[in-house]
This record gives C-alpha cells, structure tokens and sequence, in this order.
C-alpha cells in the first residue's frame, strides 16, 4: 500500500491549495444513487497518484480538506518542476475523472476540474491531538486565493491565483499555457483593499472533459 511521505517544515515554504469544482453536487447526486463508494474510490486514487509524485517533487501532504489537499513544499523547490507538478495534477485529474466518475453522473455539473491557490511564506508546525498541524499567513492566502479562483467570468476549472511574488520567483521562466494579471478582494486579507495577483490557465483548453 502506497503511504505518503511526510516532510516536517519550520520557516517559509509554497503553499498549494487546491480544490474539486463542483463536488457538493457531484457528492449529492451520487449520495441519491447510493453509489457514495464511487467518490471514495476517486479519492483513494487521487491520493495514491499524489504519493507517486513525490517520486519527483518534495513536499509535504499536509492536509486533506474533504474535496481537495493543502500541499506544502520546500522554498527552493524548482519552478520548472512546480508547474510540471500541476499541469500533470491537472492532467491526471480530467483523465481519472472522466474515466471513472462522470459516466455514472446523469446530471453532470457544468464546471469540471480543480482550482488552486498559491502563496509563499513563514509556517509554524505544531502538534494538535498528535497530528502535525500548521499555521501561518500564507496558508490563509492560498486558501483564500483558491477560493477567489471563480471570481470573475469564464469557467475557474484548472487554473490557479498566484500571488505576484511567487509567480515572479516560481512561474515567470516557466512553460504556462496562458497568464493573466488581476485584482481580488480576499476576506479578512489585506484590510479588505485589492491583492493584485496573476491568474495562470495550468491545462490547455479543450483538453479537459
């Protein structure tokens, strides 16, 4: 059985969060046909391919969210290999997906994919009912960023919110398929004002289900 490999942190690191569009309803439909085990299942298997990757890229599978994980990786992680890392996440999802989830959906969502949120900065670890736990400011903007993905026109499915520094520092020399410079107000971030950032388009158009 495939384990993941846990990194212990202490001081910056690039914070991913990323999300399942869509998954209250496809968890509703499914959960109506009795066939919940389904979901589990794609799940289970959304797991093993991120402990395979780890084979390549280091980082520590923090959390598990219920429809999505918060990955942390080392700073010096390369940028080349980070978006590698997405774009094959990406990838792998739209594949899996349509392969084992959509045809059982008799009311397929109009959003299909995954969203992320990026940022870069200090954590603290702690021990929380002995289970490794972290805080710090960019978990809250990653987060808060994934979010604010569907924030404007256009389906949000495979793309992420970069904060300006870590796309300077991480995706600027990188392969992207198509980047956009924009502006979202995240709740309780920034005193309420503009957090510029830039919108990265991770999988080619037309190539997800």
């Amino acid at each position: 059985m495939m384990r993941f490999r846990r990194v212990q942190f202490s001081g910056p690191a690039v914070v991913v969060a990323f999300d399942i569009c869509s998954s209250s309803n496809i968890i509703e439909e499914l959960t109506l046909n009795g066939d919940l085990r389904r979901w589990r299942d794609f799940l289970k298997t959304l797991k093993r391919y991120l402990a395979k990757a780890q084979d390549k890229v280091l980082f520590d599978p923090y959390k598990f969210t219920g429809d999505g994980w918060i990955l942390l990786f080392p700073p010096g992680t390369d940028g080349n290999l980070l978006s590698e890392f997405l774009h094959d996440l990406c990838n792998f999802f739209a594949v899996e997906f349509r392969r084992t989830v959509l045809p059982f959906l008799a009311n397929p969502p109009n959003i299909m994919g995954v969203t992320f949120g990026i940022e870069k900065g200090p954590i603290d670890h702690m021990t929380m009912y002995q289970q490794p736990e972290y805080i710090g400011r960019a978990i809250n903007i990653a987060c808060r960023l994934q979010n604010a993905v569907k924030d404007s026109g256009g389906s949000p499915a495979y793309k992420a919110l970069v904060s300006n520094a870590v796309f300077t520092e991480y995706f600027s020399a990188a392969k992207l398929h198509k980047v956009f410079r924009v502006r979202r107000t995240l709740r309780n971030i920034n005193h309420g004002a503009d957090y510029r950032c830039r919108k990265i388009e991770l999988f080619r158009r037309g190539s997800a289900p």
